[in-house]
């Protein structure tokens, strides 16, 4: 009925006037469903088949997040990208309280076990952070650490990557189910480390990065209990890729031989190298990309 009003005031009152009745109509629908339809997704998750899971794997988790990046500002939902700032806060959008990372109606939705899923995981840091540190203010650590915050955030979320930040390091998960990623898994997740050591590179008072990325299988969802939910992942493939993040060197990224191998098109020029990580049993086939 409303969008049936809006256009009827844009075909006899003023276009100007549908319009801006349809941008208030949809804003008033995104703050209705953030914010009041945990009951919808209760109805519709199960343990076994939590909403969010199909709603990836259709696109529509996609498409929202792509949309929702338009609207000003941070800070986000971390599931979904709508804003809690800027237009978010005009129209009352407010965070879960259990898990203010994520707006209501994500929270809600999010998995309350682990399901196996296949991933790709990129970790990143910064280089000499401890040693900087001890020599440095806790403001200047503060500020050092947002900017890079951001830095991240601005790299990695162009992407439909479920992005998390972890003291001085960002870690972030592209569910390959998704339409958007698939089998360009890879290669989205290696231009997304070197647009993160780009940007970082030319913030002249930051530290550089190193990054680190792996594929495989992994356990995603909740690993907590009760109300404290969150999207995160687990196994093998998160260790691994941690590790790898930690030997690299600054500005210098380093990807699995999986990794590389599924790379498309021209493979990027890399140095081939063996590592004993810690943890790992036998050495291990990575490719330096500079």
């Amino acid at each position: 009925m409303a969008v049936l009003l809006a256009i009827l005031v844009a075909v006899y009152v003023s276009v100007w006037v549908g319009l801006l009745l349809l941008v208030l109509l949809f804003l008033g629908l995104l703050s209705l469903i953030c914010n009041y339809d945990a009951w919808v997704v209760r109805l519709l998750s199960t343990q076994d088949d939590p909403l969010m899971l199909p709603l990836c794997k259709t696109g529509f988790v996609g498409r929202s997040r792509r949309m929702l990046r338009l609207l000003p500002s941070d800070p986000r939902c971390r599931f979904c990208m709508v804003p809690f700032g800027g237009v978010g806060k005009v129209i009352g959008i407010r965070p879960s309280r259990p898990n203010p990372n994520y707006c209501r109606s994500c929270f809600e939705a999010l998995p309350t076990r682990t399901h196996e899923l296949e991933v790709g995981v990129l970790f990143a840091d910064m280089r000499g952070f401890t040693a900087w540190s001890e020599t440095h203010s806790s403001s200047d650590v503060a500020d050092l650490v947002s900017r890079f915050y951001a830095s991240a955030n601005r790299a990695l979320t162009s992407d439909d990557a479920f992005v998390d930040f972890i003291g001085d390091q960002v870690m972030a998960i592209y569910v390959v189910d998704m339409p958007s990623l698939g089998a360009r898994t890879a290669d989205i997740m290696l231009a997304a480390s070197r647009r993160l050591v780009d940007a970082v590179r030319q913030d002249a008072g930051s530290l550089p990065v190193g990054a680190g990325i792996h594929f495989g299988k992994a356990q995603v969802g909740s690993l907590a209990t009760g109300e404290a939910k969150n999207f995160t992942a687990i196994g093998d493939v998160v260790n691994t890729a941690a590790r790898l993040q930690s030997a690299a060197g600054a500005n210098e990224i380093l990807v699995s031989e999986k990794v590389y191998g599924l790379l498309s098109g021209n493979k990027p020029q890399a140095d081939q190298t063996t590592l004993d990580l810690k943890g790992k049993a036998e050495p291990m086939t990575a490719f330096i990309v500079r």
